[in-house]
Protein backbone atom coordinates (compact mmCIF):
# COMPACT_ATOMS: atom_id res chain seq x y z
CA UNK A 1 0.00 0.00 0.00
CA UNK A 2 2.86 2.28 0.66
CA UNK A 3 4.56 1.29 -2.39
CA UNK A 4 1.35 2.48 -4.08
CA UNK A 5 0.97 6.10 -2.48
CA UNK A 6 4.57 6.64 -3.22
CA UNK A 7 4.16 6.00 -6.70
CA UNK A 8 1.38 8.14 -6.82
CA UNK A 9 2.80 11.24 -5.42
CA UNK A 10 5.99 10.47 -7.23
CA UNK A 11 3.60 10.82 -10.61
CA UNK A 12 1.81 14.20 -9.45
CA UNK A 13 5.42 15.53 -8.51
CA UNK A 14 6.83 14.46 -12.10
CA UNK A 15 4.18 15.71 -13.96
CA UNK A 16 3.78 19.28 -12.00
CA UNK A 17 7.27 19.93 -11.98
CA UNK A 18 7.29 18.98 -16.27
CA UNK A 19 4.38 21.44 -16.66
CA UNK A 20 6.47 24.32 -15.54
CA UNK A 21 8.13 24.70 -18.89
CA UNK A 22 11.34 26.79 -18.16
CA UNK A 23 10.95 28.18 -21.62
CA UNK A 24 7.72 29.44 -21.11
CA UNK A 25 6.84 33.53 -20.76
CA UNK A 26 5.74 32.79 -16.92
CA UNK A 27 8.94 31.50 -16.13
CA UNK A 28 12.20 33.26 -16.43
CA UNK A 29 15.46 32.27 -16.11
CA UNK A 30 18.46 33.87 -14.78
CA UNK A 31 22.31 33.51 -14.36
CA UNK A 32 22.34 30.38 -11.51
CA UNK A 33 18.70 29.06 -12.55
CA UNK A 34 19.96 26.52 -15.04
CA UNK A 35 21.79 24.26 -12.23
CA UNK A 36 18.66 24.12 -10.93
CA UNK A 37 16.20 23.10 -13.41
CA UNK A 38 18.83 20.63 -14.10
CA UNK A 39 19.45 18.99 -10.65
CA UNK A 40 15.46 19.13 -10.91
CA UNK A 41 15.24 17.26 -14.53
CA UNK A 42 18.18 14.84 -13.06
CA UNK A 43 15.82 13.70 -10.43
CA UNK A 44 12.71 13.39 -12.72
CA UNK A 45 14.58 10.75 -15.27
CA UNK A 46 15.36 8.88 -12.12
CA UNK A 47 11.75 8.35 -10.52
CA UNK A 48 10.78 7.54 -14.35
CA UNK A 49 13.57 4.95 -14.18
CA UNK A 50 11.52 3.85 -11.55
CA UNK A 51 8.04 4.23 -12.53
CA UNK A 52 8.50 2.47 -15.40
CA UNK A 53 10.04 -0.69 -12.77
CA UNK A 54 6.80 -0.99 -10.73
CA UNK A 55 4.15 -1.09 -13.67
CA UNK A 56 4.17 -4.67 -12.73
CA UNK A 57 3.73 -3.61 -9.28
CA UNK A 58 0.94 -1.30 -10.19
CA UNK A 59 -0.88 -3.62 -11.78
CA UNK A 60 -0.61 -6.16 -8.73
CA UNK A 61 -1.88 -3.62 -6.23
CA UNK A 62 -5.01 -2.86 -8.09
CA UNK A 63 -5.35 -6.76 -8.35
CA UNK A 64 -5.09 -7.02 -4.62
CA UNK A 65 -7.29 -4.28 -4.10
CA UNK A 66 -10.16 -6.42 -5.89
CA UNK A 67 -9.67 -9.55 -4.03
CA UNK A 68 -9.64 -8.26 -0.70
CA UNK A 69 -12.78 -6.44 -0.80
CA UNK A 70 -14.28 -3.53 1.19
CA UNK A 71 -11.09 -3.79 4.00
CA UNK A 72 -8.68 -2.72 1.49
CA UNK A 73 -11.02 -0.59 -0.22
CA UNK A 74 -11.05 1.53 2.60
CA UNK A 75 -7.72 1.84 3.52
CA UNK A 76 -6.77 2.69 0.23
CA UNK A 77 -9.26 5.80 0.30
CA UNK A 78 -7.82 6.46 3.79
CA UNK A 79 -4.38 6.81 2.07
CA UNK A 80 -5.84 8.76 -0.60
CA UNK A 81 -7.29 11.41 1.34
CA UNK A 82 -3.65 11.66 3.34
CA UNK A 83 -1.83 11.83 -0.24
CA UNK A 84 -4.40 14.73 -1.16
CA UNK A 85 -3.66 16.75 1.46
CA UNK A 86 -0.09 16.19 0.34
CA UNK A 87 -0.57 17.38 -3.20
CA UNK A 88 -2.33 20.28 -2.19
CA UNK A 89 0.30 21.63 -0.13
CA UNK A 90 3.32 20.88 -2.74
CA UNK A 91 1.01 22.97 -4.95
CA UNK A 92 0.91 26.25 -3.07
CA UNK A 93 4.65 25.08 -2.79
CA UNK A 94 4.95 25.06 -6.56
CA UNK A 95 2.78 27.72 -7.36
CA UNK A 96 5.28 29.83 -4.64
CA UNK A 97 8.43 28.99 -6.47
CA UNK A 98 6.91 29.65 -10.22
CA UNK A 99 6.07 33.07 -8.98
CA UNK A 100 9.08 33.85 -7.27
CA UNK A 101 10.73 32.98 -11.14
CA UNK A 102 8.39 35.22 -12.66
CA UNK A 103 9.46 37.81 -10.81
CA UNK A 104 12.95 37.56 -11.29
CA UNK A 105 13.41 39.41 -14.77
CA UNK A 106 16.29 38.55 -17.42
CA UNK A 107 18.21 41.79 -16.89
CA UNK A 108 21.98 41.42 -18.70
CA UNK A 109 24.02 43.46 -21.83
CA UNK A 110 27.42 43.35 -23.04
CA UNK A 111 28.55 46.40 -26.00
CA UNK A 112 32.01 47.30 -27.52
CA UNK A 113 32.37 51.56 -27.86
CA UNK A 114 32.74 51.22 -31.74
CA UNK A 115 32.93 47.51 -32.75
CA UNK A 116 34.76 48.50 -36.32
CA UNK A 117 37.12 50.32 -38.10
CA UNK A 118 39.61 51.90 -35.97
CA UNK A 119 38.93 55.23 -33.79
CA UNK A 120 40.65 57.83 -30.66
CA UNK A 121 38.11 59.59 -28.99
CA UNK A 122 38.77 61.89 -26.00
CA UNK A 123 40.91 65.05 -24.78
CA UNK A 124 37.50 66.80 -23.89
CA UNK A 125 37.57 69.64 -21.49
CA UNK A 126 35.24 68.07 -19.17
CA UNK A 127 34.24 64.31 -18.34
CA UNK A 128 32.36 62.53 -20.91
CA UNK A 129 29.88 59.22 -20.69
CA UNK A 130 30.98 56.98 -23.01
CA UNK A 131 28.22 55.26 -25.20
CA UNK A 132 29.31 51.98 -26.27
CA UNK A 133 27.49 51.57 -29.87
CA UNK A 134 27.93 47.85 -30.92
CA UNK A 135 25.50 46.11 -28.82
CA UNK A 136 25.90 42.21 -28.58
CA UNK A 137 23.44 41.63 -25.89
CA UNK A 138 20.96 43.99 -24.29
CA UNK A 139 18.31 41.69 -22.91
CA UNK A 140 15.55 43.40 -20.83
CA UNK A 141 16.28 47.00 -22.55
CA UNK A 142 18.40 48.52 -19.76
CA UNK A 143 21.02 49.43 -21.41
CA UNK A 144 20.67 52.39 -23.62
CA UNK A 145 22.98 53.28 -26.45
CA UNK A 146 21.50 56.56 -26.88
CA UNK A 147 22.91 57.43 -23.31
CA UNK A 148 25.55 54.82 -22.49
CA UNK A 149 23.53 54.50 -19.17
CA UNK A 150 22.48 50.96 -17.29
CA UNK A 151 19.35 51.87 -15.38
CA UNK A 152 18.67 49.14 -12.74
CA UNK A 153 14.72 47.81 -13.92
CA UNK A 154 14.29 46.26 -10.40
CA UNK A 155 16.25 46.47 -7.30
CA UNK A 156 18.94 43.87 -6.79
CA UNK A 157 22.44 42.97 -6.93
CA UNK A 158 24.44 43.41 -10.15
CA UNK A 159 27.51 42.89 -11.80
CA UNK A 160 29.69 44.80 -13.84
CA UNK A 161 32.44 44.97 -15.96
CA UNK A 162 34.21 47.10 -18.62
CA UNK A 163 37.40 47.36 -20.36
CA UNK A 164 39.75 50.35 -22.16
CA UNK A 165 42.47 50.74 -24.74
CA UNK A 166 44.06 53.67 -25.57
CA UNK A 167 46.83 53.48 -28.52
CA UNK A 168 50.07 55.36 -29.13
CA UNK A 169 50.83 58.43 -27.24
CA UNK A 170 47.77 58.73 -25.74
CA UNK A 171 46.93 58.67 -22.39
CA UNK A 172 44.28 56.59 -21.34
CA UNK A 173 41.31 56.69 -18.08
CA UNK A 174 37.88 56.04 -17.06
CA UNK A 175 36.03 54.69 -14.47
CA UNK A 176 32.32 53.06 -13.74
CA UNK A 177 29.89 55.54 -11.65
CA UNK A 178 26.94 54.53 -9.72
CA UNK A 179 24.47 57.97 -10.17
CA UNK A 180 27.17 60.28 -9.75
CA UNK A 181 29.70 58.22 -7.61
CA UNK A 182 32.88 57.26 -8.81
CA UNK A 183 33.02 53.12 -7.97
CA UNK A 184 36.06 51.97 -10.11
CA UNK A 185 38.28 53.02 -12.40
CA UNK A 186 41.42 52.06 -15.13
CA UNK A 187 43.82 54.16 -15.94
CA UNK A 188 47.36 54.47 -17.90
CA UNK A 189 49.26 57.87 -18.63
CA UNK A 190 51.44 56.38 -20.90
CA UNK A 191 54.82 57.73 -20.14
CA UNK A 192 56.41 54.93 -22.53
CA UNK A 193 54.25 56.14 -25.39
CA UNK A 194 53.11 52.37 -26.32
CA UNK A 195 49.47 50.66 -26.72
CA UNK A 196 47.72 50.45 -23.39
CA UNK A 197 44.83 48.76 -21.84
CA UNK A 198 43.22 48.04 -18.42
CA UNK A 199 40.08 46.65 -17.10
CA UNK A 200 37.63 46.65 -13.93
CA UNK A 201 34.48 45.21 -12.35
CA UNK A 202 32.24 45.60 -9.24
CA UNK A 203 29.47 44.17 -7.89
CA UNK A 204 27.03 47.02 -6.71
CA UNK A 205 23.41 46.53 -5.23
CA UNK A 206 21.15 49.08 -6.69
CA UNK A 207 17.60 50.32 -6.29
CA UNK A 208 15.34 50.55 -8.89
CA UNK A 209 15.89 53.71 -11.48
CA UNK A 210 19.79 53.91 -10.53
CA UNK A 211 21.89 54.53 -13.22
CA UNK A 212 25.72 53.04 -14.35
CA UNK A 213 27.98 54.30 -16.60
CA UNK A 214 31.32 54.29 -17.69
CA UNK A 215 32.98 57.84 -17.93
CA UNK A 216 35.74 59.06 -20.16
CA UNK A 217 38.56 61.71 -17.50
CA UNK A 218 38.48 65.58 -18.94
CA UNK A 219 41.75 65.63 -20.98
CA UNK A 220 42.17 61.74 -21.74
CA UNK A 221 41.19 59.35 -24.78
CA UNK A 222 40.00 55.83 -25.47
CA UNK A 223 40.09 53.80 -28.88
CA UNK A 224 38.06 50.78 -30.01
CA UNK A 225 38.31 49.16 -33.34
CA UNK A 226 36.72 45.69 -35.17
CA UNK A 227 38.52 43.90 -32.34
CA UNK A 228 36.01 45.55 -29.80
CA UNK A 229 38.94 46.12 -27.49
CA UNK A 230 36.94 48.52 -25.09
CA UNK A 231 33.90 47.40 -23.65
CA UNK A 232 31.31 47.41 -21.39
CA UNK A 233 28.72 44.39 -19.65
CA UNK A 234 26.32 43.74 -17.16
CA UNK A 235 23.58 41.45 -15.77
CA UNK A 236 21.68 41.22 -12.77
CA UNK A 237 22.90 38.40 -10.41
CA UNK A 238 19.26 38.41 -7.85
CA UNK A 239 16.41 40.69 -7.15
CA UNK A 240 16.16 41.71 -3.47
Amino acid sequence: MRALVFLAFSLYQCTVVQGADVDSPEVHLGPGDHSFISRIVSELREVKSILKDQKALLEELKQQGQTNGNTCSTEIRYELSELKSTVADQKVKLEALQKQLADKPNVAFSASLFGHGGQTVGGYSTEEILKFQKVFTNIGGAYSPTTGKFTAPVKGVYYFGFSAFANGQYRMGVHLRKNSEQVVATYDYNSSHKDVNGANRAVLMLEKGDEVYIGLWSGLHIFDSYNSVTTFTGFLIFPV
